[in-house]
């Protein structure tokens, strides 16, 4: 492996951490080979920035979404008064400035093999951006679980907002046209969850999941309030709250925001008003798609 020049690339801070400490665990450092980075630095630093910066002038990137800005070909569509660029459309302006050769020669240039973590969580703009450079005369592996869309790199009005929409074998079909071959077999199963997990995952959310592990562990439903006051205020476990965890004065983390984490131990997984009501009348699989696939 340390013969190849690889680039891994991942949507999110945890999960940026986590592949650091999966690298660290294998190789006991980062090999000078691997290069690893957020969507977002690979975007700015690598493709924006060594072909369009010096021109703009840019400060940076603005991460509030614009509202509605005159067409493609006005400068005002992609970048602020105050000359920061809007981060929805970084990827559109690349595209639509010429930016695609010269980031797919880079690519050839430094790299062998190109690694996309997460990437059900590609959209709109940067989805179109990864699609454009995969014609790159390197290696490319992408790897995501369509069931676990739960963020969006970015939106910009229309542009694909279907995506996710279609289901499954659309969304692999867009892949496949591009000439990627689909692999669902190789890690069909996962290491985190038990089959316990599995199967409650299985049969109350309605997202079929298997297990490599063979150990037994319980999944409990707390009713009364007093072990939930003491699992509220036992640090060794983690509370998964819906959204705003931060609220929340205990060890904690959101339900979408923790994925790709593997340091957790036991955990306690809080149902919000409408999930609950689903789970007790057998109906969880119904929550919306962006909640359950959170869950």
């Amino acid at each position: 492996m340390e013969e190849k020049r690889s680039l891994i690339v991942t949507y999110t801070n945890e999960n940026l951490r986590s592949l650091e400490e999966s690298l660290h665990q294998k190789f006991g450092y980062i090999p000078a080979n691997i290069t690893l980075v957020s969507y977002f630095s690979f975007l700015y630093s690598f493709c924006f920035r060594p072909f369009f910066s010096y021109e703009l002038r840019d400060n940076g990137i603005f991460w509030e979404i614009p509202g509605v800005f005159p067409s493609k070909s006005s400068l005002a569509h992609y970048i602020t008064g105050s000359r920061y660029l809007y981060g929805n459309r970084v990827a559109k302006y690349v595209q639509e400035h010429g930016g695609i050769p010269k980031i797919i020669a880079r690519l050839e240039k430094y790299f062998d093999d190109f690694l996309i973590d997460e990437v059900q969580d590609f959209a709109a703009n940067d989805f179109n951006l990864m699609m454009a450079i995969s014609d790159a005369d390197i290696d490319f592996l992408l790897v995501g679980d369509y069931f676990q869309h739960t963020f969006d790199t970015s939106r910009d009005g229309q542009i694909r907002t279907n995506l996710h929409k279609n289901g499954l074998e659309a969304y692999l079909k867009e892949f496949e046209n591009k000439g990627f071959s689909i692999d669902t077999n190789s890690l069909s199963k996962t290491h985190r969850c038990s089959p316990s997990v599995c199967g409650f995952i299985t049969d109350h959310v309605g997202i079929g999941i298997e297990s490599h592990r063979d150990d037994d562990t319980e999944v409990t439903v707390v009713e009364d309030a007093e072990t939930a006051r003491l699992l509220f205020q036992d640090e060794d476990k983690m509370k998964l709250f819906f959204q705003d965890h931060g609220k929340y004065d205990c060890r904690s983390n959101n339900w979408g925001r923790c994925k790709g984490l593997n340091n957790y131990g036991d955990v306690c997984v809080v149902l919000n008003k409408k999930s609950s009501e689903l789970f007790r009348s057998g109906t969880l699989s119904k929550l919306p798609e962006s909640s359950r696939n959170k869950l």
